[in-house]
C-alpha cells in the first residue's frame, strides 16, 4: 500500500507522537493530488485538511510499510464503522511523483464542509505556508 501525506505526518512538520507512529518509513518521495489544501486554527497548532478539488496539494509518497495504518487512523480521528463519521476518512487517489508516474495511493480526506475558520492554501504547500504564516504546526 502507498500512502500520500501532506501535512503533520510529514517529516519535521510531524508532532514527535507521530514520528514514532512514522517511525521507518523514510522519507518518501516528493508528490501531489488534486484538491484543496487548508488550514485549520487550533490552540494546539494548525493543521491542515484536503479536500477534493481541482487544485495540486502537494506531499509526500510514501510505502507504507510496517506502518500501523489503524494508529494513524486513530490519530485522524478516522471511524473504521463509519468512514464519513470521523473528522477524516482514509481514501484512494491518485498522486503524481516528480518523475510524472501515476500512483494509486491512500490519502486522509477531510469529511467536513470548509467554513470561515479555515484559511485556504493556495500554494496547496503546507509546510511552505507554515513558513510563511509564522504558525506553527499541530502538537508542537
Amino acid at each position: 500500500m502507498k500512502l500520500f501525506f501532506y501535512g503533520v505526518l510529514m517529516g519535521d512538520v510531524a508532532p514527535p507522537r507521530v514520528q514514532e507512529l512514522l517511525a521507518g518509513i523514510g522519507p518518501g518521495q516528493p508528490a501531489t493530488v488534486r484538491g484543496t489544501l487548508y488550514a485549520v486554527p487550533d490552540p494546539r497548532g494548525a493543521y491542515p485538511v484536503l479536500l477534493p478539488g481541482s487544485g495540486l496539494v502537494h506531499g509526500r509518497l510514501h510505502e507504507a510499510g510496517r506502518v500501523n495504518i489503524a494508529a494513524l487512523d486513530r490519530f485522524e480521528g478516522v471511524d473504521p464503522d463509519d468512514p464519513l463519521a470521523g473528522e477524516y476518512r482514509r481514501e484512494e487517489v491518485e498522486a503524481l511523483d516528480a518523475g510524472g508516474a501515476r500512483h494509486a495511493v491512500q490519502a486522509y480526506l477531510w469529511n467536513r464542509e470548509p467554513d470561515a475558520r479555515l484559511e485556504r492554501v493556495a500554494s496547496g504547500d503546507f509546510a511552505s505556508w507554515l513558513a510563511q504564516s509564522g504558525q506553527r504546526a499541530f502538537g508542537h
